[in-house]
């Protein structure tokens, strides 16, 4: 099964565990589509409103994202990842904080990493969608 694959078989799945349980299968895969910097995998696990803030403050819609990732503007190494440390469950919307971890690539120069991070995530019909991240290099997480 392909990255893509396995996302659309957790949205499909999503009755099967609790919404929490079905935010950090989804956040996986979220990050495992990063490191291979699936596009196509990436895309339905992403709501249409999303905001994601890089750690050196570069504000990007869905469409800028994705086409940083398909464009290699933006990539993020194998060592990519995300240590949750804390979560709010709220009747559709799930906030996760952790620690990211790895390096990447911003147009060409090297990211070194371990960084304060937030990821919200939202009840899209019957499907949870990311529709926020945050990335903090302001402060080195202590975690």
């Amino acid at each position: 099964m392909t990255i893509g694959e396995g996302v659309q078989a957790m949205l499909a799945a999503n009755r099967a565990s609790s919404p929490l349980e079905q935010v950090r299968a989804l956040e996986r895969r979220r990050i495992e589509a990063t490191r291979a910097n699936d596009v196509d995998a990436l895309e339905p696990a992403l709501h249409d409103g999303l905001v994601y803030i890089n750690s050196v403050g570069r504000i990007y819609d869905k469409g800028a994202y994705l086409r940083a990732i398909r464009t290699h503007a933006l990539t993020y190494e194998v060592d990519f990842d995300v240590a949750e440390t804390d979560c709010r469950v709220f009747d559709d919307l799930i906030i996760l904080a952790g620690v990211m971890l790895g390096h990447s690539r911003l147009e060409g120069e090297q990211q070194v990493f371990r960084f304060r991070c937030i990821s919200i995530w939202r009840k899209d019909g019957d499907a949870w969608r990311m529709v926020a991240w945050q990335s903090s290099s302001s402060s080195k997480a202590e975690d």
